[in-house]
């Protein structure tokens, strides 16, 4: 009996609409470069120190062999000084990885930054569009208003009811209240 395997795969249009973030992906390549190549250069300062080791022994034991030859002092010293020679070349290997870490995270934040302050510049300015917007739309009605008034005291004082001149100022009146109405709708679609 062989059991049929069923392969779940994502959609092709899920993963093509999906957000990349190319300067972190960059700063996480960056860093796992740096770590690479700080892990090689740690294994080859490794195997010098070992082969110095060895070298240092092995004239350790050729100077015990000689008679009258200078102390073992100064083989002494050249041990520990590749000894820590090696140390310091692995402790600034170390702190070039976390510094590269560091440099990507700044990055990483600094691209969160960006983004959050993309985000409230367009907020701002949204707020900013609205406000607008909004003291258009009062003006415009306070306008409204005052036309309204100043045709209302136009005809009653022109012009007796049924005459030409209340026809006039009330198509006047109708027709600023359109044109305040069409200013109305376009800031509603400045907004939306």
């Amino acid at each position: 009996m062989t059991a049929t395997q069923k392969v779940h795969r994502e959609p092709a249009s899920k993963a093509a609409s999906e957000k990349v973030d190319y300067q972190e992906q960059v700063a996480n390549l960056f860093t796992s470069g740096v770590a690479r190549i700080a892990d090689a250069q740690k294994k080859a300062i490794d195997v010098a120190a070992q082969q110095s080791a060895e070298a240092v022994d092995l004239w350790k034991k050729a100077i015990q062999n000689i008679p009258g030859a200078p102390g073992l002092f100064m083989l002494e010293l050249a041990a520990n000084g590749f000894e820590r020679f090696a140390e310091t070349q692995k402790a600034v290997i170390d702190m070039t990885v976390e510094h590269s870490h560091a440099t990507a995270d700044l990055v990483k934040d600094r691209t969160i930054a960006q983004e959050k302050s993309a985000e409230k510049i367009v907020s701002y300015a949204r707020q900013g569009v609205e406000r607008t917007v909004a003291t258009h739309k009062k003006v415009l009605d306070l306008a409204a208003a005052q036309t309204k008034e100043v045709f209302e005291n136009t005809r009653d004082q022109f012009g007796p009811a049924g005459s030409t001149m209340e026809a006039a100022a009330d198509s006047i009146q109708r027709g600023v209240t359109a044109i305040v109405d069409a200013q109305k709708q376009l800031l509603e679609m400045v907004i939306h």
